[in-house]
């Protein structure tokens, strides 16, 4: 039997993303205990915006509520300057001609009800190469003439980016290329979201209703994942829900091998997140759920990018955690794309070996 702080945070969040009235009255211990759960999942605006109006019961404990509005103004306050920062980019681009995607985050948070409430983070984007418009753009950020590695962290105007030159590191090379293939494709197009008006250029809904479910998939197998990312699925599915190709988006999870794994995480967008059936682009089974308690209780226990999975201290405690819990889930998750993960296990090993060893 599922814990009540479970039913209840999915109840408040279905009531955030899709206005279903909230009514329940709770005592003071389940209120904290599902601000808590929320804070974990970084999903705290969200719940703690239908939760003030509540009814609790013998609540008393005001620090704590203040503590609560604290960090529910932060979360707002971020919203501000990381939109902010968001708009300065795309429009020093256009200036200068830099060809970009920007993904996740923001382009995905302006899709909510309340933007203001969704916890963000950084700012995600693709180059099709590194080029003299970034330092045109950042012109005090160094930028290696060649990326070795798939993306690069670096603060600008106390923002954190990221530059990517692949959004997705696939294990299996045959489906690196068919997604490399799509990837290019979207550089002839212009899609965009507006975010204060100003237009700022992201991927295609077909190939983000794709990405969006690959990049949670393979950060709870690598690391772990929260509900945000999960809200993130399933408010952009709704929204573009009559302008996502489904025959396409059938087609590229086919070559993927990603059918049984989209299905299976989708469960959680409908199920558990209220997600109209209609919204999600392919049909769901009795059979798809069979896994979702497993999804659901790693969700639950690593939070926010697996961070509660780590106990040790040191770094290559922290290190050898990542490595197991990479290939645990890659067992437990084995069907869900058997040929992605038969090859994705190996190349994590060895990944994982050379941060260890050098």
């Amino acid at each position: 039997m599922r814990d009540k702080k479970y039913t209840i945070l999915f109840t408040l969040l279905r009531s955030a993303l899709w206005g279903e009235v909230f009514s329940d009255k709770l005592s003071k211990e389940d209120f904290a205990v599902v601000l808590k759960l929320a804070k974990e999942q970084t999903v705290l605006g969200l719940v703690f915006d239908i939760l003030k109006d509540s009814k609790i019961d013998g609540l008393q404990n005001r620090s704590f509520i203040f503590e609560i509005l604290g960090l529910t103004e932060r979360i707002k306050h971020q919203n501000l300057l990381i939109n902010k920062e968001l708009i300065s980019f795309a429009q020093k681009s256009k200036d200068v001609g830099l060809n970009y995607l920007v993904v996740k985050g923001q382009t995905i948070g302006c899709l909510y009800k309340n933007p203001a409430l969704r916890s963000s983070g950084d700012i995600d984007f693709l180059v099709p190469n590194v080029s003299r418009c970034l330092s045109e753009v950042f012109p005090n950020v160094r930028f290696p003439e060649i990326m070795k590695e798939k993306e690069l962290e670096f603060e600008y105007n106390h923002i954190i980016y990221e530059l990517h030159t692949r959004l997705i590191d696939f294990g299996c090379k045959k489906h690196q290329k068919v997604w490399e293939k799509l990837i290019g494709e979207e550089w002839e197009h212009e899609n965009y979201v507006k975010i204060d008006g100003v237009k700022v250029r992201t991927l295609s809904s077909t190939i983000n209703a794709v990405y969006l479910f690959l990049h949670l998939y393979f950060h709870l197998i690598r690391e772990g994942v929260s509900l945000r990312q999960f809200c993130d699925w399933a408010v952009f599915l709704h929204h573009n829900r009559d302008v996502i190709d489904k025959d396409r988006l059938a087609e590229i999870l086919n070559k993927l091998d990603m059918v049984k794994g989209y299905q299976a995480f989708g469960c959680i967008l409908v199920d558990e997140l209220g997600l109209p059936k209609e919204d999600f682009p392919i049909s769901l089974s009795t059979e798809d759920r069979r896994l979702k308690g497993k999804i659901l209780e790693d969700i639950f226990q690593g939070g926010n990018f697996g961070k509660q999975n780590h106990k040790s201290k040191t770094a290559l405690g922290f290190k050898l955690e990542t490595l197991r819990m990479a290939i645990r889930n890659s067992m437990r998750y084995y069907s869900l794309a058997p040929s992605e993960m038969c090859m994705m296990i190996p190349k994590m090993v060895r990944i994982n070996l050379k941060l260890l060893f050098g």
